[in-house]
Formats: C-alpha cells, structure tokens, sequence
C-alpha cells in the first residue's frame, strides 16, 4: 500500500483534490479538516514544525496513507519511510489571478466577482509579488526541504533546471484545467476511488483583468509558464498510459 505525500499548491484545485482523499480515507489523511482546525493558525504545519512534531512524538503518521500541505516537492525527503508524491498544477496566469481574488476576499470579506478585480493594487504590492506570485509554482519545485514556499524564494536559470528535475521525478502530476481527467488517473495509479461529487473544482472562475495586467503578470511568471508546459505534458504522458 503506497504512501502519498500530495504536495498542495495554492489556488489550483488542490483544496478540492484533498478534500476527495479526504472522503476517501477519513482519517487516513493528515491533517484532517478538523485536525487543521486544531493547528496553529489553523493552517499547515511549517515544515520545521512539522519535522519538530513528528521527532518529539506529538504527530504519528501511523495509519496515515496522505500527508498534505502547502510544502517543497523536496519536503518529501523530511518524511520517514518511503513517500509517493502528487501534485496539481495551474495555467500560471489564470493561477495568479485566482491568488489574487483570493487575497482580496479575505481581506475585503465581501467581494462582489462581477465586478474587476484590482489587479495592479496587487501586483504593486512587492511582498505580495514575491511571496505569492512571482514563479511561485517554479518556487515549490525548486525549493528546499525546509523552505516555506509563502515566502520570497529567489528563482534563477539554477533554480529552474532544479525544479524541471523534481517535477519529472514527482509521481503524480495534475493539472487544475482538465481536473476530472486528472483525478482519474490519479485513482488509477493510486488504486484509490476518489469520485467526482466535487469537479466543479475544475470549472475554472474567470477573472476580469486588463491586457495591461496580463502583461504584467507574464513577465512575473515566465519559469512558471515554461514548468506548467513540461507539466502539461507529463500529464497527457500519464492520461496515455492509464
């Protein structure tokens, strides 16, 4: 029986993709949506803390067949025995764009979606770019272990040959535009039978932005674009073969 490591990447469906394992697995997924609940800031363990967890006893992954957590595709070297990874990836404009709706949700509380979303409030935020935009896809593949992937990570011709090599050694890898597909053959390879109660995770909202703010957002995520099409490709490899 393989163990999971699903690495979550932010704004790409894969709320939706754990919350299936989820349904699947009960409490065979960590954490649990009540066990985030219990969490500090009831978010993910930062992989320091999750590491200090794990070796002082207080989390035991006994039982557990999914690890989930917004952590570096490296991250799985810091887990103990032997960890099959997965992940989701998102067209990377549509991503930002999400990100950015997202940010301002929270931070208006009320947000009415048919209006236009104030990108370029965003993309002059300099701490916001560089910690949630800027090749923030390339960032979780090129990190290390113990990075925080939500926080500035710098991003060089280095770095991205770093993340194409663990990209092309991640076990599973879906993409948010074809979800239903992805899960497929995911449930394929994994043996497990996730469903579809939950694909309109794959619809895709749309956000209005200018060409302007496009533009903008491009030339922050040029390795991430190049990364989603070896991704997209790895994809249709895996869809092939199931």
């Amino acid at each position: 029986m393989s163990h999971w490591l699903f690495i979550h990447i932010m704004k790409t469906a894969g709320t939706s993709f754990r919350t299936m394992l989820e349904n699947h697995l009960g409490k065979g997924v960590y954490p649990t949506k009540e066990e985030v609940k219990q969490l500090p800031d009831r978010f993910y363990l930062r992989p320091p803390q999750f590491v200090e967890w794990l070796t002082d006893g207080r989390l035991d992954l006994t039982g557990r067949r999914v690890v989930c957590g917004h952590y570096s595709a490296a991250f799985v070297q810091a887990l103990p025995g032997s960890w099959r990874t997965a992940t989701v990836l998102r067209e990377p404009v549509a991503r930002t764009l999400s990100m950015i709706a997202h940010h301002h949700r929270d931070r208006r509380r009320m947000f009415d979606f048919r209006g236009r979303l104030p990108v370029a409030e965003y993309l002059d935020n300099p701490s916001f770019v560089a910690s949630k935009i800027l090749n923030y896809q390339t960032k979780v593949f090129a990190a290390g272990p113990m990075d925080n992937v939500n926080q500035p990570y710098p991003i060089d011709a280095a770095a991205f040959e770093r993340a194409k090599e663990r990209l092309d050694a991640v076990d599973f890898v879906g993409l948010t535009e074809t979800f239903g597909e992805s899960v497929r053959v995911f449930e394929g390879m994994s043996g497990m039978a996730l469903g579809a109660d939950i694909l309109h995770a794959g619809k895709n909202r749309r956000y209005s932005a200018t060409e302007e703010d496009v533009a903008r957002i491009r030339e922050l995520v040029g390795y991430d674009i190049e990364l989603y099409e070896i991704a997209r490709r790895k994809m249709q490899t895996q869809a092939a073969a199931a």
